[in-house]
């Protein structure tokens, strides 16, 4: 296959916009379960008046703003995405990559983060007893007396393996499936290659193999098996990696046709409303059909990641236009980009934060929590950025460098 059937190696910064909108999507949903009556809600519809406040969070399409185990699964296929798509570009280029060195700093890049936020969050959990009472609320309540125990310390900080409830950091659960994705990163580039070789025409390919994905990630939920429920997304993310030039050249086609643009809207739409369908139907489905809606969020995923990776207005929102230099100082993009760069130690930091002072502030006043929490985990992921994530980044990038070198028999040839 010639480069120029290669996916691009680039950084999109409308994925990176868009991974900064989902951790700022799971910080409001935390912040939200502080509502007692909004907790309530989440727990079970039974007996939820219309129009409450509980109702237009959980049943109204405004959940869709308080979707935080939602927007995880957008965290997951955008890490097939993104992770994917050099190795496939050297594989299709005759290339070898150099797995060592990416093996070295990607375990490097996950775990000293992890390691960090679960060492911040033994300090905020010191400092403020989590001794809650009833009146805060069910979720709340769950957060009651961790394990401070140093085998519950080194199985949460560990990831790999610990696929129960975190108790210091709950967040850290989803790092468990990036790494475990992480660690099977060659399989996912075989099947991402794969998916070239069936079918010639690459809208039709991408819909059989999402729906492929989909399906299988249905029967995960159906039978909670976990594994068929998280891994799919990364293979999503890995098919539009796969598929990536050809879809956007499909994209700019379908841009020049009013029949194009309005089908754009439609996925726009249809992404957000599948990421939250199970909410929607809630109250008239149950049992297996429960199951089923409750996987609608992955499809909902994968819609909203193709959406933003295809749609001009995704670009001109998230990036710069070289012909535009007044637009690359526009607040909205500076915005985005910025809570793009900071998204992976928001995630990893705002939990604790957001607990403690809602338990600072008691029952009744989650507002004033609220005030605090929001602002201060936004300074802590941006100093967690800075001074851990970033050093991470480049100690990784020296240390797979120099253990590739020493291993020339694994490595590639230069």
């Amino acid at each position: 296959m010639t480069s120029a059937a290669t996916p691009g190696r680039g950084r999109l910064g409308r994925l990176d916009a868009l991974r900064g909108v989902a951790a700022v999507v799971v910080l409001v949903h935390h912040v939200s379960m502080t509502v007692p009556q909004i907790a309530a809600a989440y727990e079970s519809s039974a007996g939820l008046t219309v129009y409450s406040v509980g109702w237009w969070t959980t049943l109204s399409p405004l959940k869709v703003l308080l979707a935080g185990p939602e927007f995880v699964l957008v965290f997951f296929v955008l890490s097939g995405f993104v992770l994917v798509r050099s190795p496939l570009a050297a594989r299709w280029n005759g290339a070898r990559y150099d797995w060592v060195a990416y093996y070295v700093r990607r375990v490097i890049r996950l775990a000293v983060p992890v390691l960090v936020s679960v060492g911040l969050a033994v300090i905020w959990i010191v400092l403020v007893p989590r001794t809650v009472g009833a009146a805060g609320g069910p979720w709340l309540a769950r957060q009651d007396t961790p394990d401070l125990g140093l085998g519950n310390l080194l199985r949460e900080a560990s990831i790999i393996g610990e696929t129960r409830r975190p108790d210091i950091n709950p967040p850290l659960w989803s790092l468990v499936w990036e790494m475990w994705f992480s660690l099977l990163l060659p399989v996912f580039v075989v099947l991402a290659a794969f998916t070239r070789s069936l079918v010639s025409a690459p809208v039709r390919r991408v819909l059989l193999w999402a729906a492929f994905w989909c399906a299988l990630a249905g029967l995960g939920y159906v039978t909670t098996t976990q594994a068929l429920m998280y891994l799919p997304p990364f293979a999503l993310g890995a098919l539009l990696a796969a598929n990536f030039d050809e879809l956007q050249r499909c994209s700019e086609r379908l841009a020049e046709r009013a029949s194009g643009r309005l089908l754009r809207f439609a996925l726009a739409a249809l992404g957000p409303f599948l990421l939250v369908a199970y909410w929607i139907l809630r109250p008239l489905t149950n049992g297996e059909w429960s199951d089923v809606t409750l996987s609608l969020r992955v499809a909902g995923a994968f819609v909203i990641v193709a959406t933003v990776a295809f749609w001009p207005a995704a670009q001109r929102v998230s990036e710069p236009r070289l012909s535009g230099p007044r637009l690359s100082g526009h607040w909205p993009r500076r915005l985005l980009t910025w809570l793009g760069s900071i998204s992976f130690s928001l995630y990893l930091v705002h939990f604790p934060i957001v607990v403690a002072f809602a338990l600072l502030a008691g029952p009744g006043r989650w507002w004033l929590g609220a005030l605090v929490s929001v602002p201060l985990s936004l300074l802590m992921a941006q100093a967690m950025t800075r001074w851990v994530e970033r050093p991470a980044q480049v100690y990784g990038t020296r240390a797979g460098a120099s253990v590739s070198e020493r291993m020339p028999r694994l490595a590639p040839r230069r």
